[in-house]
């Protein structure tokens, strides 16, 4: 990379550095003394987030994932005594706040983009959050017009190739790096959404920005919820 362009994203408000660094350091701020709920906590991560979250002080902590809890988080989570409630479920099901709760801080990192309509889970988010959302998602830099996003199936490979790159834990991107599989449900790449259209998503669901941190390819967003969505109901 070279120091034209590292400055060229620093002009415009893009960080460098390992985002996963700001997102712990969110969760301390924000986790002490509240009840915590990590959506997505499981895959490549282990409920590394929610474990965090207990050590900053949060009174009582939640993991959600479609998949079943791993080997690994089941052995953390025995070295500290059960501090993690793990549900296994869908952010999606209508049904969400009934069997997962209400809590103060939901927390949501590599979810965003799987999902069909994004909308929708954002909302499924307000559901379950009580005060403040961390909500982070792979994306793409903002251009000339605000708010939009990628819609990845169908691209050509050219397109594609375009437009993906190298994650630090490696694998192949569903839909980004090959086209996608309508079988495999949340695991492909459906969208990546620019900055802008994050922080509006979150807006119409009823939650005011208060921190917006950008990456090259994640943006980070802290909000609050204050308010009814200006979205009919989904």
């Amino acid at each position: 990379m070279g120091t034209i362009q590292r400055w060229i994203w620093k002009r415009n408000g893009y960080l460098s550095g390992r985002p996963e660094v700001l997102w712990k350091e969110l969760i301390g701020r924000y986790a002490a003394g509240k009840t915590f709920v990590d959506v997505g906590c499981m895959w490549k991560v282990h409920g590394d987030y929610a474990f965090h979250a207990v050590a900053s002080g949060a009174v009582a902590v939640t993991g959600i994932d479609q998949m079943d809890a791993t080997p690994e988080f089941a052995a953390r989570n025995a070295e500290h005594g059960g501090s993690v409630r793990f549900l296994k479920g869908d952010l999606n099901d209508p049904a969400i706040d009934t069997w997962a709760g209400r809590h103060d801080v939901v927390f949501c990192s590599g979810v965003l983009y799987h999902v069909p309509n994004p909308v929708y889970s954002i909302l499924q988010m307000r559901r379950l959050c009580t005060e403040t959302l961390i909500l982070t998602s792979a994306s793409t830099m903002d251009g000339p017009v605000p708010n939009a996003m990628v819609f990845l199936p169908g691209l050509r490979a050219e397109e594609r190739a375009a437009l993906t790159f190298q994650t630090p834990r490696g694998g192949s991107k569903i839909g980004l790096d090959r086209t996608i599989d309508a079988n495999l449900g949340y695991a492909p790449w459906y969208w990546l959404p620019t900055p802008s259209a994050i922080r509006c998503m979150v807006e119409a669901a009823g939650f005011d920005v208060k921190e917006i941190d950008k990456h090259r390819r994640v943006t980070t967003v802290v909000a609050s919820k204050v308010r009814e969505p200006i979205l009919p109901p989904l």
